[in-house]
């Protein structure tokens, strides 16, 4: 059985999308009409592009289970003209995308191709695909496709996949089709090639609630084995030459012993690769991080969200105590160690006044990237179903879900006060002169002289 697995290229030009981040849900960065505001979104389109990882996990499947499969990157469905006649396409879907994804979807059937669709969007909201999509896979893709290579049966309407309990039994992801020269994750990592990497799966934590990376991965905490990790590690070095690695686990140093045995064997095997992670920072203490860097950590992404612990706790978010944040975020930067801080505004909680706290927090860590997301109650949370009980979701369509557009009703601020302070963060934030001497010097350094060494 031939298969073609589709990556559907987004087509809105006014918005920059990466549709791997918001847990597979994507997001669609717009940041207002002001020059600095467009050259903002120009600098971050040209920088963070980002592989959908799971594409490349079930490539790899199939192809361990001798499955013949072609990985394509298309436009319209026309660009499948003149491919070889495939049994299967399986195509990846995202919230920011979703009624392009669709009318690609719609023309494939129309040329007689069975296609399946998976992805974080697919398994929160599959009725959006039902009618046009031969089967959707809920949860996991490659437990899904697993599901699909052991019966050899195509399934139909939505197929139910439980998450992998053993992640090492996975194949490691099969890259060679992909376009990897094109993917960036600057200023984080500004070493190439560069490919992302999971170290494990779910998160246990509260804030649930309304993150939507639980969606697919669900809330049980999964790792692979040291030496799995290790053994991906060894191969993208040696398959791809890849320099720098992106952790994309949701929240990295969870198990602290776990990831101390993981960076020693790091250390011990030396293979030169700068990388970055995600994790909370409650989860890190200077002893791991110092451990983590002579591994080769380059760069931590922490959510912060907000510095009101009333309008986290509104959140469910079990708040990290601010002496320990600005403590580690000094360390860090004491040791050469970048961090990028991730914040929401319009929490159901938030006032201007603790909005604006907010921000002026964020200035005062003066982190090299403040990621200002809007408050979005993404489908398949239970905060999207606490704002749809209560009748306070806005009418507009998925695509709006992007994390930078209000969609729901806020007791306290105004759809347009919110536009308002968000563009307000990042413009007051990242054109301030002590911002732009600080951390420009450093990043074109890094970006033209690590060809040369």
């Amino acid at each position: 059985m031939k298969v073609i697995i589709c990556n559907i290229r987004a087509k809105s030009q006014k918005k920059c999308i990466n549709k791997d981040l918001a847990g597979g849900l994507g997001t669609g960065t717009w940041v207002g009409n002001s020059w600095r505001a467009r050259f903002f979104e120009y600098v971050k389109k040209k920088n963070v592009v980002l592989p959908e990882i799971s594409s490349a996990y079930l490539t790899a499947i199939f192809e361990a289970n001798n499955w013949p499969v072609k990985f394509l990157e298309i436009k319209k469905s026309d660009d499948l003209l003149g491919q070889e006649a495939a049994d299967l396409i399986l195509m990846s879907t995202s919230i920011v995308d979703c009624h392009n994804e669709l009318a690609v979807l719609k023309a494939l059937k129309s040329q007689g191709y069975r296609v399946g669709v998976y992805g974080t969007f697919a398994s929160a909201v599959p009725e959006f695909f039902v009618e046009h999509a031969d089967f959707i896979i809920k949860g996991e893709p490659e437990a899904g496709v697993l599901e699909i290579i052991k019966s050899g049966v195509l399934p139909t309407g939505i197929l139910a996949a439980r998450p992998i309990e053993n992640l090492d039994s996975l194949p490691f992801p099969d890259w060679r089709q992909f376009p990897r020269e094109k993917y960036s994750y600057s200023p984080a990592l500004n070493k190439r090639p560069m490919l992302p990497m999971l170290a494990s799966r779910g998160c246990p934590y509260s804030c649930f609630y309304y993150c939507p990376y639980p969606i697919n991965f669900g809330r049980q905490y999964r790792v692979r084995s040291v030496a799995s990790v290790i053994g991906e590690m060894e191969y993208l070095k040696k398959s791809y030459g890849v320099a720098a690695i992106d952790f994309r686990d949701p929240i990295f140093t969870l198990d602290r012993e776990r990831t101390r045995q993981l960076v020693r064997a790091m250390k011990q095997k030396d293979l030169k690769i700068i990388w970055s992670c995600e994790t909370r920072i409650d989860c890190l203490d200077k002893e791991l991080i110092l451990e983590m860097q002579a591994a080769g950590l380059k760069h931590l992404n922490l959510g912060i969200e907000s510095v009101s612990p009333d309008v986290l706790k509104g959140s469910r978010r079990l708040p990290a105590e601010i002496n320990h944040q600005q403590e580690i975020l000094a360390f860090c930067r004491k040791r050469g160690i970048t961090v990028a801080a991730f914040y929401i505004i319009g929490l159901p909680d938030d006032t201007e006044v603790s909005v604006r706290q907010t921000i002026a927090y964020a200035k005062k860590l003066n982190t090299l990237v403040a990621q200002f997301a809007i408050a979005t109650p993404y489908p398949g949370t239970d905060f999207f179903d606490k704002m749809k009980e209560a009748g306070e979701l806005l009418d507009c369509d998925w695509e709006q879900y992007d994390e930078y557009t209000p969609v729901f009703r806020h007791k306290k601020l105004s759809p347009e006060k919110i536009l308002s302070l968000k563009e307000k963060a990042f413009i007051s934030y990242y054109f301030r002169p002590a911002y732009l001497l600080k951390n420009m010097p450093k990043y074109f350094k890094e970006k033209i002289l690590w060809k040369f060494f």
